[in-house]
């Protein structure tokens, strides 16, 4: 509310100016000018200069005043604000705005009883002051005086109707009352009125109020309407760019979207302009929170306490905080405190945990602190702790039942939780009461389509897919009951119900990545392809997407399932994504090896302490990426050095509540230090294992210039220096470099190399061919000339030619797929199915999502009578794509020949599903059912 202090008399101290005092007015209107363009320091100057003119009133003094408090608050200066406050008061006593901004400043301090004696003072003056009826509205709030304080904003909107005023200050100020009063009685016709009328109609009284931009702006992300909040917001800004309040919401805009490091820049650059901003110092602790930093988010927290110890938002941070770090009390303790809310000195406990001593302290003071339970409970949501998260949200809306937002965000959690009936009942109620959230529009349409799709029951698994996915649905229920037994074991735990699997497919115009991510976050984006939120997994369905191993995240997902409810979500993002992983059986795929060959030598790697932040704030492109390689890597080094029970071991720990920081120590008998040290070690020697098997990466400028700068008569320093140019995409100066290299020394493989790009670039391949045999050494190649070779040989059909050289880099570079990729093309070509097989094998191991080498392999296996193999192929080829009909008659062919005629018949009638006039697939069916 600080930032929408209204500038009480700058229409006064304007009007009061007569012609002999223009000079003043246009000292006060500069000043005014200062402080809504966010420059502070001139505006408190300016006032300061205009507190010390003779020539001004008692009431252009009070206005002074407060104008002079409105920019310290600002900057973070409260303490002098008061003072400059109080000291105006003890001047002019009688005056209602100098009292009503006195009780803002004591409000905002959390000194409630001292605000109300101002308020008092303030309405006994002047009754129909509106800044002095939304500080008490707010008073009453915070006491738990809730009918008291919905009659005080219900004040501002009959007065709005009464008065019609057209200042921009009052404007804003009945606005903040009109919509407090909408959302707790849910009235969405003021919520549209405010956004569409008052806030406008403020802006046309005065174009330098960035408070009304900031106000819809706020109104409008409150509902998840970023498409119009966002230009508000930014439109705030360019009449202040110092507007920390603004700022802050761009940051909650940032944050709803999972921007984290934009948000937390937005936190940083409102808390540069007001350091002790309760608002950012929350948007800095709620961004520390997604990546489980409590200790970092409780430092912000106290600051925030320092400005107002009474505040239910931030109180409920910092009860999250030692909720998260020290477990949610018993069910006992905690429904008994909830109970005794309002009588709390009835409650009685030896020794209360540090969440109940705040909540305590907060009951003594309102005995109705929905805001605080609210926002406890959505912080443990976030965290997955939905048991406890549930028991908060449900005694918000039990004390508070005003409030949307508990009753909104218990429905989001029944979908979570895959309490589809509950949560449309609760949603549906919620969008009736506010049809302009974004996110629960979203749902309910989430649950529209749920509602129109199959259900496919198993023992274990509830699959729910569109009509159109039947096929699929069977083969994936089939799968996920052939790996429970196997999982369940090893992770020694079963579900207590039915684990909810949720296929999404295109409908309504949306596509199946659309609905998977509003399924999950209620908002049209989130980059992976399949989530669990632990209690249910969502997937976009890979029939309409692009192709992708169903198989594998169907597994990668069950684990999550399995370790996160085992552990009662205690087990860190890092560690359930180690698991997950690990569980697929990867290999190190191409992209890890290169983050880890680039990354590790130059010392950017994570530890247990920055991992989860890999996934839940990446500070760039590949930390995404990195964090999924560390944790599985983490895996692998506890196997090596402490055994094949390390991984069961260690989240055997975190099923005892344990931390990281306690689990590592007591699980592997060694420090934390010594643990990371090792893992270190570990990194560095996968880095060494790998760089021998892989071509050179192209060098850089900074690597080269000084060499060539040194001799550029040197054929190898020229080469290399023109092939780094050509990789900084300086075409022209890599040229006449790469030429001069090449005509001292054709053997120079980088000069051969840029030359060659060259010439295929202007379509003359032989020249290319020409410069590249001339420079290759087939005994110690360089990875680019072998691979450009290679390529052109098999462009043009020399697959003989273009075999040899492949299988030269394969012996050479094992770990470049482009190797393994060109052999296996050239073999298919050329028909040598036993030399194939094994490349197909290799790159089957490598590249999960690729169906033709499984298919391929699954023909081969048929054609030579191994009918076991054509079975594992042609499965694993159907866990990519589903709807390949030959792959079905390949199974069809193999179990028939494995005498398994039953599983014959459904691959036949798959076939058929797909290709309803399949000849072939029509005779052999009927064949079956004769015999």
């Amino acid at each position: 509310m600080s930032s929408c202090t209204f500038l009480l008399f700058a229409s006064l101290l304007a009007a009061e100016s007569t012609a002999g005092d223009a000079n003043l007015a246009d000292r006060i209107a500069e000043a005014r000018q200062h402080l809504q363009s966010g420059r502070y320091a001139e505006a408190i100057e300016a006032y300061q200069e205009l507190d010390s003119a003779d020539d001004t009133t008692p009431d252009q003094r009070a206005a002074i005043a407060v104008a002079r408090s409105q920019a310290l608050e600002q900057t973070g200066e409260s303490e002098q604000a008061l003072s400059v406050v109080e000291d105006a008061v003890e001047q002019t006593p009688d005056s209602p705005p100098l009292l009503a901004r006195l009780a803002e400043i004591q409000y905002l301090r959390g000194d409630y009883a001292s605000a109300q004696d101002s308020v008092d003072a303030a309405l006994k003056s002047d009754p129909d002051l509106p800044l002095a009826h939304l500080v008490q509205a707010h008073l009453h709030r915070e006491t738990g005086e809730l009918d008291a304080a919905l009659e005080e904003y219900r004040w501002c909107v009959r007065f709005y109707n009464r008065a019609q005023p057209d200042d921009a200050e009052t404007l804003i100020v009945l606005a903040q009352g009109s919509v407090e009063y909408a959302r707790w009685r849910s009235v969405s016709s003021i919520f549209r009125f405010v956004v569409n009328t008052l806030c406008p109609d403020a802006l046309t009284a005065d174009e330098h109020c960035w408070q009304a931009n900031w106000l819809g702006g706020a109104l409008l992300l409150e509902k998840y309407n970023q498409a119009q909040a966002l230009p508000e917001l930014n439109a705030a800004l360019a009449i202040n760019p110092h507007a920390a309040p603004v700022l802050v919401e761009l940051g909650v805009a940032a944050l709803q979207e999972l921007e984290l490091e934009q948000a937390d820049d937005y936190a940083d650059r409102a808390l540069a302009a007001n350091p002790r901003l309760p608002a950012a110092l929350h948007l800095k602790a709620d961004v520390l929170l997604t990546a489980s930093a409590t200790t970092e988010a409780l430092a912000h927290l106290e600051t925030a306490l320092e400005v107002n110890p009474h505040d239910q938002r931030t109180l409920a941070r910092q009860a999250a905080c030692y909720l998260l770090e020290d477990g949610v009390p018993p069910d006992d303790e905690l429904l008994n405190l909830f109970l005794h809310l309002d009588a709390i000195d009835q409650f009685d406990i030896d020794q209360p945990s540090r969440f109940s001593q705040v909540l305590i302290g907060l009951a003594r003071r309102n005995p109705r602190p929905g805001y605080f339970l609210t926002i406890v409970g959505g912080l443990l949501d976030q965290h997955r702790r939905y048991a406890a998260a549930e028991k908060f949200y449900r005694q918000a809306i039990h004390v508070m039942p005003q409030l949307a937002e508990p009753r909104t965000n218990l429905g989001m959690l029944y979908m979570r939780t895959g309490r589809v009936e509950e949560a449309e009942r609760i949603l549906d109620e919620a969008f009736d009461a506010d049809p302009f959230h974004v996110r629960v529009s979203n749902m309910r349409k989430v649950i529209g389509v749920l509602n129109t799709y199959d259900v496919v029951s198993t023992d274990h698994f509830v699959l729910r897919v569109d009509q159109s996915n039947r096929l699929l649905a069977g083969y994936m229920a089939d799968y996920l009951e052939s790996i429970y037994p196997e999982l369940t074991q090893r992770y020694d735990y079963e579900p207590p119900l039915r684990t909810q699997f949720e296929i999404y497919s295109a409908a309504k115009g949306q596509g199946a990545h659309q609905w998977f991510s509003a399924r999950m976050i209620g908002l049209p984006w989130i980059q992976t392809i399949g989530a669990s939120t632990g209690m249910i997994v969502a997937l976009a369905s890979p029939t309409d997407t692009e192709p992708f191993n169903w198989a594998r995240v169907l597994r990668h997902e069950f684990v999550h399932i399995l370790t996160l409810q085992e552990t009662r979500f205690n087990i860190p993002h890092w560690y359930t994504e180690a698991l997950a992983v690990h569980e697929e059986g990867l290999d190190m795929p191409e992209q890890w090896q290169n983050l880890l060959l680039h990354r590790v030598p130059a010392g950017d790697v994570f530890n247990l302490q920055t991992v989860n932040s890999g996934f839940q704030r990446p500070e760039g492109p590949t930390d995404w990426q990195m964090a999924y390689c560390q944790s599985h890597l983490y895996a692998r080094y506890m196997t090596e050095r402490f055994g094949d029970d390390a991984l069961t071991n260690l989240l055997d720990a975190y099923r005892k509540n344990l931390s990281t920081s306690q689990a590592i120590p007591e699980v592997f008998s060694v420090s934390l230090e010594d643990f990371e040290a090792g893992y270190t070690t570990y990194l560095n020697r996968i880095v060494d294992e790998l760089r021998p098997l892989r071509s050179a990466p192209y060098p850089s400028l900074e690597e080269t210039q000084p060499a060539y700068d040194a001799d550029n008569d040197d054929p190898a320093a020229a080469g290399r220096h023109a092939l780094a140019l050509l990789a900084d995409r300086q075409v022209r100066a890599a040229a006449p470099i790469a030429k001069a290299a090449n005509e001292a020394d054709p053997t120079q493989p980088e000069a051969a190399y840029v030359l060659a790009r060259f010439a295929i670039a202007k379509q003359n391949d032989e020249r290319a061919i020409e410069l590249l045999q001339t420079a290759l050494d087939e005994k110690d190649p360089h990875g680019d000339v072998l691979a450009q070779l290679a390529r052109l040989r098999l462009d043009a059909r020399a697959d003989e030619e273009a075999a040899r050289l492949y299988q030269i880099g394969v012996n050479r570079f094992p770990l470049e797929d482009r190797y393994w990729h060109g052999l296996a093309l050239a073999l298919w070509r050329m028909d040598e199915t036993d030399r194939l097989r094994p490349v197909l094998e290799t790159l089957a191991e490598r590249d999960f999502d690729n169906p033709a080498f499984r298919k391929k392999l699954a023909e081969i296996a048929l054609a030579e009578a191994r009918y076991e193999d054509a079975i594992a192929w042609g499965m694993q080829a159907l866990y990519i794509d589903i709807e390949d009909v030959d792959v079905h008659q390949t199974l069809a062919e193999a179990y028939l020949h494995a005498d398994q005629p039953e599983k014959a018949r459904r691959e036949l009638e798959a076939v058929l599903t797909l290709d309803p006039r399949n000849e072939q697939a029509s005779t052999m069916l009927k064949t079956l059912e004769d015999q």
